[in-house]
C-alpha cells in the first residue's frame, strides 16, 4: 500500500454520520414532493409502495456485496478500486470515469430543480441566477473539511424527516377510503409506465452508496477499518425504503387510490398543499422551505462525493494534478482542487442551459437525473460481479457466504432486470416520441465515459507502466499524513 503526500481529514465521519450524509444526498423531501408525485402522474403505476420495497430490497442486495468490497479494499473512489480490484485496472478506470459522469449527472441536474422551484416561488424567471447562487453556497462549504457539512446536513435532514412523518401521519389518519390495500397489489404494476416509475423509484435510493467515497475519514474506533460507513450506508438503505414506502402509501390515502393519479397531475407540489390545507397553511410554507433546503445540501453531499473520487483518482495519477490539491498543502484536508473543478463543470453546464432556453426541471433535472442514476445502477451491477470474482480468489476474506456470494449474485440478476426495465422506456423517461432513438442518447453517454476509461487505462499501461500497476493501491495508511491542526 503507498504512502502519500495528501489525504482526507481523519477520524471525522462515524456510521451515525454516514447515515445522516446518505440520507441527505438521497434528499426525502424531494422524494417525497419531486419523486412521488411525478411518478404517480406519469407512469399510473397504482402499486407504488410495493414497488418502493422491491427495488429498495435489489438496491440493498447489491450494497451488501459492495460494503463487502468497501470492507476489503478501502478506498475513496471505491467504484473505481472495486472494479480494478475485482475485474482488472483497465475496468477499474472505466467505472471511475463512469461514476464520475453519473455523480456529476445527478449533482448537476439538482440545479436546474432547485432553480425551477425557486423561481416558481418568487416569480422570476431567470431560474439559472438562483442555480448560480446555489453554486455559490457549494463553492463555500465544498473546500471545508467533512464535520461542518455533517453538522448542516444533520440539521435539515432531521427537519426533512419531521415533515415526511408529519405527512404520513396526516395521509393515514384522513384518509379518504380508508387504508389502501391496492398499494400492495402486484396488479397494480401492470401499466406502461412502469419503466419511469422504476427509474424514478430507484433514483430515490441513490446516496447510501456514496457514503463509501469517505472510507479515509472514517471514525472506525478500534473497529475493521471500513466497517462504521459500511454499517452506517446499509441502515441508510434500508431506513430509506422504509420512509419512501410510507409516504407512497401515505399519499394514496390520502387522496383514494383511483384518485392518486389525477391529483397529482393536477398539483406539482401535492404534498405541501394537503398540509396546508388539512393541518395549517405554516406547514405548508415550512415544507417549501425545509424543500429548498434539502435541495441545497443534497447539492452539497454528492459535490463532496464527486470531489472524493476526482482527488483519489488524481492522486493515483489518472486524472490530472490539480485535483489533487487539499486545503492544507501535504496535511489531510478537504479536496480543494477537486471542488473548484467540479463547481467550474456545473456553472458550463448551468449557463449551457441557461443560453439555450430548455426548461430546467423537464430536461435538465429529468435527464441528467436519468443518465445518473443508470450509472449508478450499472456500477452496483459491475461490484456485484467484481466481490463475486474477488472474493473467489481471497476466501480468507473472513466475510460470510451471504455477502461474498449469495446476496451479490441476485443483486446481479435482479439489478439487471431492472437496468433492462429502464432501457425499453427510454422514451417514457424523457418524454420522446415511441420509437425515436434520441433517447439512446443518453445511455450512450456512459458508453463513451466507460470507452474513455478504457483508453486512458491503456494509454498509462503503455506509457506509464507504473502508475498504471498502482491503480487502486494508493491509499494512505492510518498515519501516512498528519491531520490538519489548526492553531
Amino acid at each position: 500500500m503507498a504512502t502519500v503526500a495528501a489525504a482526507m481529514a481523519r477520524r471525522t465521519v462515524t456510521a451515525r454520520a454516514a447515515w445522516a450524509l446518505g440520507a441527505t444526498t438521497s434528499a426525502p423531501m424531494v422524494v417525497l414532493v419531486g419523486g412521488i408525485v411525478a411518478t404517480y402522474a406519469g407512469s399510473a403505476v397504482t402499486a407504488l409502495p410495493l414497488l418502493f420495497v422491491l427495488v429498495g430490497a435489489v438496491v440493498t442486495l447489491l450494497l451488501v456485496g459492495y460494503a463487502a468490497m468497501v470492507r476489503a479494499v478501502p478506498h475513496s473512489a471505491p467504484y473505481y478500486a472495486i472494479a480494478a480490484r475485482g475485474l482488472g485496472a483497465t475496468s477499474g478506470v472505466a467505472a471511475g470515469f463512469v461514476a464520475l459522469l453519473a455523480y456529476n449527472a445527478l449533482q448537476i441536474s439538482l440545479y436546474g430543480l432547485f432553480g425551477a422551484i425557486m423561481s416558481g416561488i418568487t416569480g422570476l424567471d431567470a431560474w439559472w441566477l438562483f442555480a448560480a447562487l446555489a453554486i455559490g453556497v457549494v463553492s463555500v462549504l465544498g473546500t471545508r473539511r467533512i464535520v461542518l457539512s455533517t453538522q448542516i446536513v444533520m440539521g435539515v435532514l432531521v427537519a426533512s424527516l419531521v415533515v415526511v412523518g408529519l405527512f404520513v401521519i396526516v395521509g393515514f389518519v384522513d384518509a379518504q377510503h380508508g387504508i389502501p390495500v391496492a398499494a400492495f397489489d402486484p396488479a397494480g404494476l401492470s401499466v406502461p409506465g412502469l419503466g419511469l416509475a422504476v427509474a424514478l423509484t430507484l433514483a430515490a435510493y441513490t446516496g447510501p452508496e456514496g457514503m463509501a467515497a469517505f472510507i479515509e475519514e472514517e471514525d472506525s474506533g478500534e473497529g475493521r477499518r471500513g466497517r462504521a460507513i459500511s454499517r452506517g450506508m446499509m441502515i441508510c438503505a434500508l431506513s430509506l425504503i422504509g420512509v419512501y414506502t410510507a409516504a407512497a402509501w401515505a399519499m394514496q390515502a390520502a387522496t383514494g387510490s383511483g384518485e392518486v393519479a389525477a391529483a397529482a397531475k393536477a398539483d406539482d407540489n401535492l404534498p405541501v398543499t394537503l398540509l396546508s390545507d388539512r393541518v395549517h397553511p405554516v406547514f405548508g410554507i415550512l415544507g417549501v422551505i425545509v424543500l429548498v433546503l434539502a435541495i441545497l445540501t443534497s447539492l452539497i453531499s454528492f459535490h463532496n462525493i464527486i470531489n472524493r473520487y476526482a482527488f483519489a483518482m488524481s492522486r493515483e495519477q489518472v486524472l490530472h494534478q490539480f485535483l489533487y490539491r487539499t486545503g492544507a498543502g501535504t496535511a489531510a484536508d478537504a479536496p480543494v482542487g477537486a471542488s473548484r473543478a467540479q463547481n467550474a463543470l456545473a456553472a458550463l453546464v448551468v449557463l449551457g442551459w441557461a443560453i439555450s432556453g430548455a426548461d430546467p426541471q423537464t430536461t435538465l433535472f429529468g435527464w441528467a437525473s436519468t443518465v445518473g442514476a443508470m450509472g449508478l445502477l450499472a456500477l452496483l451491477i459491475v461490484s456485484a460481479a467484481a466481490a463475486l470474482r474477488y472474493f473467489a480468489r481471497n476466501s480468507d476474506s473472513g466475510e460470510s457466504g451471504w455477502a461474498t456470494t449469495v446476496a451479490p449474485l441476485f443483486g446481479l440478476a435482479f439489478g439487471i432486470a431492472i437496468l433492462v426495465t429502464m432501457l425499453l422506456q427510454l422514451d417514457v423517461l424523457v418524454g420522446a416520441e415511441p420509437g425515436s432513438l434520441a433517447p439512446y442518447a443518453l445511455p450512450a453517454l456512459l458508453v463513451v465515459a466507460a470507452l474513455a476509461g478504457v483508453w486512458r487505462a491503456i494509454s498509462l499501461r503503455r506509457s506509464r507502466p507504473q502508475v498504471y500497476e498502482g491503480i487502486s493501491h494508493g491509499v494512505p495508511s492510518v498515519y501516512a499524513v498528519p491531520d490538519r491542526i489548526d492553531l
